[in-house]
């Protein structure tokens, strides 16, 4: 019986250049498969934050409609004929707040009995208009103007049809039957657009309601 220990035998070598080209197949493809996640993490970054932002802009603007209906000289949001500047009017969402809060940014001190009119322009987005009941020369002054978004490329208006019952969805205000005057929709929807991004938000419009207060 041999008491030398077992002579061990070293890789041949083909044995190597099979193990480093079985080593080179798996660095391949975990490189492969790093880069593959890192492209699709990096490239929804974009998406992620302009979802963020069209959120963020959307509750925004809710929350405003929302204290539109609030106290009881509230007067929620309606569609109205407003002055566009450039010597005609266009019916846009406007409401009155009692306090703009973050809305205004005041030249001087803030006033109260804000007017707001809504309205998208291209190349700035979504706008907020505004001008305080109690501002001196109110009808000679330029209105204040707050851009929410400039992401925003439309606002649709989407009204329901007691009629036909069902909803429609259109591109600009329509009238109330066999009247001038505009008609309320029950929601609208906000077009945001960034390149090749999209987001659609949708927004009810709040019923003012008799006695409804802050909470």
């Amino acid at each position: 019986m041999s008491l030398l220990p077992p002579i061990r035998r070293g890789f041949t070598l083909l044995e190597m250049l099979v193990s480093l080209a079985i080593l080179g197949v798996l660095m391949v493809t975990l490189n492969t498969f790093l880069f593959s996640m890192s492209e699709l993490w990096g490239g929804g970054r974009d998406q992620r934050l302009f979802d963020q932002h069209a959120r963020a802009a959307t509750a925004l603007v809710r929350a405003a409609f929302e204290q539109a209906t609030y106290g009881p000289s509230a007067s929620g949001v309606a569609l109205q004929d407003v002055d566009d500047g450039n010597g005609s009017t266009k019916p846009r969402l406007c409401f009155l707040l009692a306090d703009a809060g973050r809305l205004a940014d005041w030249p001087e001190a803030p006033l109260p009995d804000v007017d707001f009119s809504v309205f998208v322009e291209e190349g700035r987005g979504l706008v907020f208009q505004w001008q305080s009941r109690l501002e001196l020369e109110r009808d000679k002054t330029d209105k204040h103007e707050t851009v929410i978004s400039p992401f925003v490329a439309a606002i649709h208006y989407e009204y329901y049809d007691p009629d036909l019952k069902q909803w429609t969805v259109e591109d600009e205000p329509v009238n109330e039957t066999g009247s001038t005057a505009w008609k309320k929709p029950a929601r609208i929807h906000l077009m945001f657009e960034r390149g090749s991004l999209k987001s659609e938000k949708v927004i009810n419009l709040p019923i003012k309601r008799s006695g409804a207060s802050t909470p």
